[in-house]
């Protein structure tokens, strides 16, 4: 019996070394790169996570320029979409999600903001690139990119069509250089309108560009600072007693991650922009964390702002309030969070 026993624990033993010989490689987790709804996780079936981590810079570094467009502002467009039958489908709805766009699921193409994309293979003069694009209602994304040993870098400016804002987005293509290598690539706008001019630079990658992957830029953090550049700034501080509190609501996302509204969360800010008046200021508490620095509470707190913007009220009535510590709870609690907004009127 102990023989038996010895030699199914040498053949557990060695199961990790025989993986190692023959490429094995384990199944990587693909909840983080899913829609929350309507996902197709058999599309990434045999998918390495190097695979799936390209296709999500590809998928944020369109989607960062889609949110710079005057035409598809997330605080005033609903994007219709249907499931995705690819693994491009699911990261690029993902993207979305996280940007802060309301997304409304449909059985085909239906709607004025209907969610369109493409990834496409063909061979250049540059080697083997893959076109990818994103069109929503008239506007239309593309833009090349090149796989190699280190990863997935642009191979062409971005093309942007049917917006006549386009020549304003600025990329941020730092993101690619955190992979490290030795590359060079071009960073830039174009546009189907002569008169519009983008800033065209070439983007320098060396090896010690390298970036831990826990350190590196999340899809996230890269999102939510363009939103904030898009909306301008805020009211950089009030002194609260020249103001009186006159209403107070408290918002419920459901995990720490998420800065998707929600009905009940759209009808609280709605209640509460149905009784401002001039010098009113919403100040927004997103942020309780046990060190007072909580990157995904500052999304969720654009994202509110978004939404208090959609019902035209301005950027400077809103604030945001400092972090509140909250040694309670522990980082990895990802339990359902609050946000705090409340109305003040300025004293006469």
């Amino acid at each position: 019996m102990n023989n038996i026993r010895r030699q199914i624990a040498a053949v557990f033993l060695t199961m990790p070394i025989l993986a190692l010989l023959f490429g094995c490689q384990s199944t990587p987790d693909v909840e983080p790169y899913l829609p929350r709804i309507n996902s197709t996780a058999d599309t990434m079936a045999g998918m390495s996570k190097a695979e799936l981590d390209n296709l999500q810079l590809v998928s944020t570094n369109l989607v960062s320029a889609l949110l710079q467009l005057r035409e598809t502002n997330p605080s005033t467009t609903t994007l219709q979409v249907s499931t995705p039958g690819t693994a491009f489908g699911n990261l690029m709805i993902r993207a979305l999600e996280e940007a802060g766009y309301s997304v409304q699921h449909v059985s085909a193409d239906q709607g004025l903001n209907y969610v369109r994309y493409g990834k496409r293979n063909s061979e250049t003069e540059a080697g083997f690139v893959v076109d990818y694009d994103l069109s929503i209602g008239k506007v239309t994304l593309r833009r090349e990119y090149i796989t190699n040993r280190s990863g997935i870098f642009p191979s062409s400016l971005m093309s942007i069509v049917g917006s006549q804002s386009a020549s304003t987005v600025v990329l941020d293509d730092s993101i690619f250089t955190e992979q490290g290598g030795n590359d060079l690539f071009i960073s830039g706008v174009e546009t189907d309108n002569a008169s519009q001019r983008s800033e065209i630079k070439t983007v320098q990658v060396k090896d010690y560009d390298l970036t831990p992957d826990d350190k590196r830029t999340t899809q996230q953090i890269l999102l939510g600072n363009t939103r904030k550049q898009q909306l301008g700034r805020t009211v950089a501080s009030i002194n609260i007693n020249d103001y009186t509190r006159m209403r107070r609501a408290v918002l419920i996302f459901d995990t720490r991650t998420t800065n998707i509204m929600g009905r009940g969360n759209k009808r609280a800010i709605s209640l509460l922009a149905r009784e401002y008046q001039p010098n009113d200021v919403y100040s927004i508490t997103a942020c309780t964390d046990a060190d007072g620095e909580d990157e995904s509470a500052f999304t969720r707190a654009v994202r509110v702002q978004e939404e208090f913007m959609g019902h035209e009220i301005p950027s400077k009535a809103i604030t945001f309030a400092p972090c509140i510590r909250a040694s309670f709870r522990h980082t990895s609690d990802n339990s359902p969070v609050p946000v705090t907004i409340e109305q003040l009127r300025r004293k006469n």
